[in-house]
Order: C-alpha cells, then sequence, then structure tokens
C-alpha cells in the first residue's frame, strides 16, 4: 500500500494531521523565504509558520470516487491553517458523497512579513499552482480535471474569491509541463468570505470566472468575523456578468457557519447540509462529467 493511499485510508477515521505531504513546486517556491523558522502545528490541528506550501490529498474511496476534487482553503487570517476543522473534517464528509478533498497548505504570516496585498499576491501564486497541480495528478488520482473545484473559509475564501477572479489558463510554452495547464477552478465556494472586516467587495470577476457558491450566516461580523454585505456583494457582481453564483444565508453558525464539526453533521445542524447543497446545485450550474 502506498503512503498517501495509507494516509487517505487512515485520516478519514481519525483526526491526526498527516505525514505525507506534496510540495507545490518540486524545488524552492517562488519568492522562497531563505531562513524561515519551522512550521508549527498543534495538538488542536492548527498549522502555523508555512513557509513551503503543499497538497495533502484526501481521496474518496476508489469504489466510490465520482471524479470531483476539491481544493480547500483553511482559515486563519492568513496567520494559519485551522486544518483539523476546515480540511479533515470537510474531507470525511465530502469523501462519503464521493468527492475527494485536496487540502491546500499556502503560506502564511508570519513567518512572511508582508502586508494585506502582499499575502494576497503571494498566496494567489500557491492557489494557482495547486489548481495546475491537482489536473496534473488528475489520471493517477481518477479525477476529471474539467470536475476540480476550490472551497475556502473565512481568510481561506478570501483567497478562493481571488482565485476565482484571478485565474489564468497556463502558458503553452512553459518547460514544466504543470505550469501548461489552467489554473481556473471548475467551481469556487466561499464559506463565511472574508476581507479584513470590511463590507466592500474587492474582487473584480471576469465574464469567464467559475461557478460561485456562498454559505454565510446573518450573524457573521456583528463581534468580528465577516460582514454579510461582503458576499452579497461579490453574489450581485457575479449575477450582473452572467456568471452562475448561488448565495445560502443561515441565521445561525457566525463566522464558523461552514464548519462541518462532526456533532454538527450528525445532528443536523442546517449550515452543515452545505455540501449537499453545493452539490445538488453543482448538477445545474456545471456541465455533466465526460463519458
Amino acid at each position: 500500500m502506498t503512503n498517501l493511499l495509507l494516509t487517505t485510508l487512515l485520516l478519514t477515521q481519525i483526526s491526526e494531521l498527516p505525514a505525507t505531504e506534496i510540495p507545490l513546486w518540486p524545488d524552492q517556491p517562488p519568492q522562497f523565504l531563505e531562513d524561515a523558522p519551522a512550521e508549527i502545528r498543534d495538538e488542536h490541528g492548527r498549522i502555523r509558520n508555512v513557509s513551503v506550501p503543499t497538497l495533502i490529498p484526501f481521496l474518496a474511496p476508489e469504489e466510490q470516487r465520482n471524479g470531483m476534487a476539491i481544493v480547500i482553503c483553511a482559515g486563519g487570517g492568513y496567520g494559519g491553517h485551522d486544518f483539523k476543522t476546515h480540511v479533515i473534517y470537510a474531507a470525511d464528509v465530502f469523501n462519503r458523497l464521493g468527492v475527494s478533498v485536496i487540502g491546500l497548505k499556502y503560506r502564511t504570516r508570519p513567518p512572511h512579513k508582508l502586508d494585506n496585498a502582499g499575502i494576497q499576491a503571494l498566496t494567489l501564486l500557491d492557489a494557482k499552482r495547486a489548481m495546475r497541480l491537482v489536473r496534473h495528478h488528475a489520471k493517477e488520482w481518477q479525477l476529471d480535471p474539467s470536475r476540480i473545484g476550490i472551497a475556502g473559509y473565512s481568510a481561506g475564501a478570501n483567497l478562493t474569491m481571488n482565485l476565482a477572479a484571478n485565474f489564468d489558463r497556463g502558458n503553452p510554452n512553459s518547460g514544466d509541463p504543470v505550469e501548461r495547464l489552467s489554473s481556473r477552478p471548475d467551481f469556487a465556494v466561499g464559506c463565511a468570505t472574508w476581507h479584513w472586516r470590511k463590507k466592500e467587495s474587492p474582487f473584480r470577476f471576469p465574464k469567464d470566472a467559475p461557478p460561485v457558491y456562498l454559505v454565510h450566516a446573518t450573524n457573521d461580523g456583528i463581534n468580528g468575523g465577516a460582514p454579510i454585505e461582503l458576499p452579497r456583494q461579490i453574489k450581485h457582481d457575479l449575477e450582473t456578468l452572467g456568471v452562475p453564483v448561488r448565495m445560502d444565508e443561515f441565521d445561525v453558525g457566525a463566522h464558523g457557519v461552514g464548519n462541518l464539526i462532526p456533532q454538527r453533521v450528525k445532528h443536523g445542524f442546517p449550515p452543515a447540509k452545505w455540501p449537499q447543497l453545493l452539490l445538488s446545485w453543482l448538477d445545474e450550474a456545471m456541465p455533466k462529467p465526460r463519458d
């Protein structure tokens, strides 16, 4: 049994972070930070001080795998990743639905000393490369390269919307086969989408932006978090462009509205049903899988 498969099987049952990771770049990533301090992982499944971005695959069981995959960006204010709550819990739910989850461990500050625009630009490089790399592995992982989306929580949703607005189609002249592939996600999901607690959207989407699904709580942004005006503006902007978009609003959940905590899933907490709502909507918003 391969290390990747063993890791995948174990992590749908336990909450420990995996040992197997795939670097986004085979060598140093662009804008590599020399002499960065060591990455920190705590007992709660949170990760800080990320200077080397990686992918961590949680593939759905082979007999259930439907070809769809979601790259998930955990939240943490660009200062860390709440990896257990946002990636591992999501993988447990989506894997049961036949959907593979790929955790993106993007770079954070610290150790990077960047302003808000700088950390967005740096992590956009990571998100673009992640989409290309998952497509590069699509055949090996039994995925449909035309059904690979991205989802994020809070700051991870900020990164998700940044990619949905600023993807590219790849560089056909690159000597790196990964860089020849498109970084456009086939769909994008924002849970509690955040932009430093601002109400105005900074994202300027193109007309060929991917379908976007938004999950937000009406009681978010009251004591921190993310005001609901932000995703509402995103929805309006996409509708104006004719891009498929859906927004589900809930009166409970606050800034953790999208968290798929096992107890919430088990007891039918309304916001915890968003994976099923997403997949039902995507059946209409996206083309069917290739034959």
